[in-house]
């Protein structure tokens, strides 16, 4: 899913585990109800009348993958993280 949406292409998935960690629903992605296969028609038939849809949550999915999940980003967060905790003293 990350991968697709880093390429640019419109994602729609289910509210399932940490998926919706990584899309904003109407923003970077559609996301449905697990299990609901008429909300899942539903937000495609939606998208179908409305190309401008697909490309704006396209470009919001590349941009949140870029911003949230970039390697080097995750790396430098989690060096910030084991700093902060080294410095904090023990109670």
């Amino acid at each position: 899913m990350l991968e697709a949406m880093a390429t640019g292409l419109p994602v729609f998935a289910t509210e399932h585990g940490g998926i919706p960690e990584a899309i904003e629903n109407g923003v970077s992605g559609a996301l449905v109800p697990e299990r609901d296969e008429e909300a899942l028609a539903r937000a495609l038939l939606n998208a179908a009348q409305d190309p401008d849809v697909l490309s704006r949550i396209a470009s919001a999915g590349a941009e949140a993958v870029k911003r949230n999940f970039d390697l080097a980003n995750q790396a430098q967060r989690l060096e910030e993280t084991y700093l902060r905790m080294i410095a904090t003293p023990n109670s």
